[in-house]
């Protein structure tokens, strides 16, 4: 289904909730004001806004036609499913997304995936959050292991080989600013004390987010920043690109990663 028309739905809608709910028939069990509620968590925009300026300037920059032609090239190069896409504008109140995150924020499913931009975003940033996204999207339908049932160990794993796709295909200066928080010795630390210890943690516990976002006591981006440095340990270590890992277990990664991690 590819790339939903999502500029007429918000040229016609007339608050956010009128857009979720043409959205209901692609989640499971989930009314619009839940699937509201919750792309608003991940960065889409919540309260009607004016989207003309944001509407204009996706069509002057093309930016669907180019969100197409990068789907296309990652769905030939990793053999990916074809899945429907939606291009919305980002919560413009929220400042973090705008500073660290370079205006755009994603979403991704086994069968969608969600970016959310801002009016001035750029196309490179653009291109690094689609690859990181769509990734998701082909790990997920590479692995046999249910995404509910994913642990935190699962999860970072996940990030990991993602952001370091973009880096693989893009450049170190395409990644996320996120990567660059830890020296590999502090990202060593983290792992083996207070990852592995909560190993088994589920997306069911507040425990999950905690680690993965570094929220409360933990250290900024913890869960992201460890899959980063692992992924990117093994594939240092082992010449590995992304295709060839894309459909590895978290178990068979983790256990290159003891085995090469202190390789010199």
């Amino acid at each position: 289904m590819s790339v939903i028309n999502t500029i007429e739905w918000i040229n016609k809608a007339s608050n956010q909730l009128e857009i979720c709910e043409k959205l209901v028939p692609f989640f499971d069990k989930m009314k619009k004001r839940e699937i509201a509620d919750y792309l608003h968590s991940f960065g889409m925009f919540k309260h009607t806004s004016n989207f003309d300026e944001w509407i204009e300037q996706m069509k002057q920059n093309q930016i669907i036609s180019y969100i197409k032609k990068i789907e296309k090239k990652y769905m030939l190069e990793w053999k990916g499913p074809d899945v429907s896409i939606f291009v919305f504008p980002i919560d413009q109140t929220n400042r973090k997304i705008e500073r660290e995150y370079r205006g755009r924020s994603g979403l991704a499913f086994y069968n969608k995936l969600f970016l959310f931009l801002s009016k001035d975003v750029k196309r490179g940033d653009i291109h690094s959050l689609f690859l990181h996204e769509y990734h998701h999207v082909c790990r997920l339908s590479s692995v046999t292991k249910p995404e509910e049932e994913f642990t935190i160990m699962d999860t970072i794993i996940m990030e990991g080989l993602a952001e370091n796709a973009v880096r693989e295909k893009l450049g170190d200066h395409a990644v996320s600013d996120w990567t660059k928080l830890y020296e590999p010795y502090q990202c060593e630390r983290f792992y083996q004390r207070i990852i592995l210890p909560q190993k088994d943690v589920t997306r069911d516990s507040l425990k999950f987010s905690q680690i993965m976002f570094g929220t409360g006591f933990y250290p900024k981006m913890l869960g992201y920043s460890v899959g980063y440095h692992i992924v990117k340990t093994i594939m240092q270590k082992t010449g590995k690109k992304t295709k060839q890992l894309l459909s590895e277990s978290t178990e068979e990664l983790f256990k290159q990663y003891a085995e090469k991690k202190n390789f010199s």
